[in-house]
């Protein structure tokens, strides 16, 4: 039989399930903006060095 913790009890199990995703899913959306525009913008840096390279040639 599967003993519940005491340190967790309901009313602290609720505030998680309804504070958790309020904090995690904004992050989860930063973190990924955040590596989007990184990756654009490494994107463009290799896309600039061949029009520099084109150019000079």
């Amino acid at each position: 039989m599967f003993v519940f913790p005491a340190f967790v009890s309901p009313l602290s199990t609720a505030i998680i399930g309804v504070v958790l995703p309020f904090i995690v899913i904004p992050a989860v959306l930063i973190v990924f903006m955040v590596w989007h525009v990184r990756k654009l913008n490494s994107i463009d840096r290799g896309l600039r060095e061949i029009l520099e390279k084109l150019k000079n040639d």
